[in-house]
């Protein structure tokens, strides 16, 4: 279901708190590289349209949509018949502690999708779960409508993190990537890049130093 709001109908004061790492945008440019048709279903704020300023974006909180210009609709229900796109490049959320969506009860920084957006966010918008059955099924759905709107022979471009939660790596990472391959995507690229990390929370300094692209594709 598409959202119905015009996007000069919200303020453009809102930040993001997760867009694509400088140092993922190469590999990014890199693995779209000959496709034409390109779909961003979790756009944020638009940074692919740096590397491919023709990407098509979908966004389902309107203040971010309007930032880029992004369509506003659910990444769950796109608005697009089958076999649409060449290629899809998107970066979900971590399922790590971006996702608290409480109301802050002090002045302390957090670096969270509800306080960066200054509201709640919409009920289908995946930056309100951390690790989980939630989030793993919201995820299988997400992929099975990335494969719905992609052509034969399109290309899937994931980007992705691992995190950490009470001192151990939850291998986020992998539970996409394994997802991906049961679904019948086929794996041909993997680069793992070392991106700045955020240094506040309750993990203090113990950060997963990289984030992964998985590049699939649809067999013909």
């Amino acid at each position: 279901m598409t959202l119905a709001m015009s996007p000069n109908s919200v303020t453009l004061t809102v930040r993001h708190p997760a867009k694509y790492s400088d140092a993922l945008m190469p590999i990014l440019q890199n693995a779209l590289r000959g496709y034409d048709c390109i779909l961003d279903p979790f756009a944020g704020t638009g940074k692919l349209r740096l590397v491919r300023p023709d990407a098509h974006l979908l966004e389902i909180e309107p203040e971010w949509a309007a930032i880029s210009g992004a369509t506003v609709g659910n990444a769950l229900d796109m608005p697009w018949p089958d076999g649409y796109f060449d290629a899809v490049c998107t970066s979900p959320t971590y399922a790590n502690r971006m996702a608290d969506h409480h109301e802050a009860r002090d002045a302390s920084r957090r670096n969270t999708y509800r306080h960066a957006l200054g509201r709640p966010l919409h009920p289908q918008n995946s930056g309100m779960l951390q690790w989980g059955s939630l989030y793993r099924r919201f995820h299988y759905y997400a992929w099975l409508e990335v494969l719905r709107v992609l052509r034969p022979g399109g290309r899937f471009v994931l980007n992705i993190s691992d995190h950490i939660r009470a001192g151990k790596v939850v291998k986020v990472a992998r539970f996409h990537k394994l997802l991906c391959l049961v679904m019948g995507f086929r794996l041909v690229e993997v680069h793992q890049v070392q991106t700045p990390r955020q240094r506040h929370g309750q993990n203090g300094e113990k950060r997963v130093a990289h984030e992964w692209v998985f590049v699939f594709e649809v067999p013909a």
